[in-house]
């Protein structure tokens, strides 16, 4: 699995995701945010270690 930051667009927080692909090739991504209770897109930040 690869961790990656990434920021929800809508309450601003930030957290870390864990995919098995590469997020190299894309700006945001569609995903459930646990803060806002909804489906926002969420910003990538960068490859965490």
């Amino acid at each position: 699995m690869s961790p990656w930051r990434v920021r929800c667009k809508e309450c601003g927080n930030v957290w870390v995701l864990n995919v098995s692909y590469d997020l190299n090739e894309f700006t945001q991504l569609y995903h459930y945010c646990r803060v806002c209770g909804k489906n926002t897109y969420h910003e990538i930040l960068e490859y965490s270690e």
